[in-house]
């Protein structure tokens, strides 16, 4: 244990440092070991005294031109000139990032930088405002404030907003952020919308398994073999996300969850949401789920994709058919005989009942199982690439390894 702890410190990242060398303090080193003055140097590559001089104190850059006479005096290889001098401006450039000003100072202030520090996708250290703006920026993948607002704040984005809670657009952005670089890391297999189409039934069932931890295994990976990226992201606070759907490439559908709520119904609910945008909706847009309690609130209304995602789950769920049966019911023993003819888990049949105001929020809590972080299954299955054998059965059109049969 010693010896690993001691191997995790020495391979741990220095930071970068604080000063640029410029590639003139190389050459002042060679020209010493060479025995040989500026003027010498000059003289033998053809520039003037001045030239070599200001390419020796850092002021002029080193173009090819006097990289290559350099190595024809120095024997020190061109690349090698010109990797120090792009060292060189690189660190300036690193060192020399002026303080923000007050639009970017603003924007510093809206962001959840404490909480991305403490999920790891910022370092603590530096913390300076210069330091963090290039962080954010970084972290982003944008090159500064104004480019940051064209990729993020785009009316792309179809929102499910409760009228309770406002939502901030710096969370939400943070959030579907680390949902991004968190699905590029995932591999799953060919885009296959049949194949999902097929397998959705079985969500049903889903929903009934235990332990959770298993039934949520079987859904990531039911969704890589189809190639939908399932990943799970902690909220960040004020982004009040259940799950976000978008495309990472035209045949690359990542589905985001937060496991906000904590509770298995709003986890299936929103699982089946997300992958009703995945197989109906606009690929260029972004959709996130951040309804509360009641889902047909006026703005989720006034989207139509939005209404279509909610009763596509809903019926896939709960069917129509039985819709009648579950407006009549009232005890507990006739809610769990329900669930148990769909074959759907009691919870939510207790979370319809609750929002159709038939029961409270207290009796319908009592069926509805809660969510730990330890019912997150090791997802490593579902980040591997699928074998050549799942290649090939699913693109003869035939039910992926451990599906049923119709």
């Amino acid at each position: 244990m010693a010896d690993q702890a001691h191997a995790r410190h020495r391979l741990r990242p220095m930071p970068p440092p604080d000063y640029a060398v410029p590639p003139g303090e190389t050459l002042r080193d060679r020209l010493d070991e060479l025995e040989m003055s500026q003027v010498e140097l000059a003289r033998r590559t053809g520039l003037t005294t001045k030239h070599v001089n200001q390419v020796v104190q850092g002021v002029a850059s080193l173009s090819a031109d006097v990289a290559q006479r350099l190595e024809f005096v120095t024997g020190v290889p061109t690349p090698v000139w010109l990797r120090l001098e792009a060292d060189y401006r690189s660190a300036r450039s690193r060192l020399e990032v002026p303080e923000p000003d007050d639009d970017e100072l603003a924007w510093l202030h809206d962001m959840p930088v404490r909480q991305l520090v403490r999920a790891g996708a910022l370092p603590a250290a530096p913390a300076d405002p210069p330091s963090r703006l290039r962080q954010l920026l970084r972290f982003f993948g944008v090159a500064d404030v104004r480019s940051y607002r064209r990729v993020w704040e785009l009316p792309a984005a179809a929102f499910r907003q409760s009228r309770a809670y406002d939502v901030d657009p710096g969370a939400v952005a943070a959030w579907l952020q680390l949902g991004e670089l968190a699905g590029r890391r995932v591999t799953v297999a060919d885009w296959d919308p049949e194949g999902l189409r097929r397998w959705l039934p079985e969500l049903r069932l889903l929903t009934r398994r235990a332990p959770l931890r298993a039934a949520i295994a079987d859904y990531c990976q039911a969704c890589a073999r189809s190639g939908v990226t399932v990943v799970f992201v902690p909220e960040i606070a004020g982004a009040r996300a259940y799950g976000a759907t978008r495309w990472l490439a035209p045949h690359r559908p990542l589905v985001q969850l937060s496991l906000r709520g904590r509770t298995d119904d709003q986890l299936w609910e929103t699982a089946a949401h997300e992958l009703g945008h995945v197989l109906m909706h606009d690929r260029r847009a972004v959709f996130i789920d951040t309804c509360e309690d009641e889902p047909d609130t006026a703005e989720a209304a006034a989207d139509a994709r939005e209404h279509e995602a909610t009763a596509f789950a809903r019926e896939l769920l709960i069917p129509p058919a039985a819709e009648t049966r579950l407006l009549g019911l009232r005890r507990v023993e006739d809610v769990l005989g329900f669930a148990a003819d769909v074959g759907v888990a009691a919870s939510i049949v207790a979370a319809r009942l609750q929002r159709h105001g038939i029961w409270s929020p207290r009796q319908a809590g009592r069926l509805k199982r809660r969510i730990e972080d330890r019912d997150l299954p090791d997802l490593a299955a579902a980040r591997s690439a699928p074998d050549d054998a799942s290649r090939r059965a699913r693109r003869a059109n035939r039910p992926h390894p451990g599906q049923r049969g119709d």
